[in-house]
């Protein structure tokens, strides 16, 4: 859903509501993986559970990074 809310921001006219308003939800989209992403953290109990957490959550950033970048071509 991210790419979606962040590719109707880019398509729709500066300023408007519509634009704010997907950007809003990008927002939140973003706001509930970061959050979800925290309570998963506090569950890895040694350093081998930490680091495939943190190799996962860089794979997935690393992928909204690639979405996002072709969405703003």
């Amino acid at each position: 859903m991210l790419i979606t809310y962040i590719k109707r921001a880019e398509e729709a006219p500066a300023l408007s509501n519509e634009q704010i308003r997907n950007e809003a939800n990008a927002y939140n989209n973003l706001r509930s993986t970061i959050m979800a992403w925290d309570s998963l953290a506090k569950d890895s109990r040694n350093k081998t559970d930490w680091n495939n957490f943190a190799k996962y959550v860089l794979k997935e950033v690393q992928e909204m990074a690639g979405k996002i970048k072709e969405v703003e071509k």
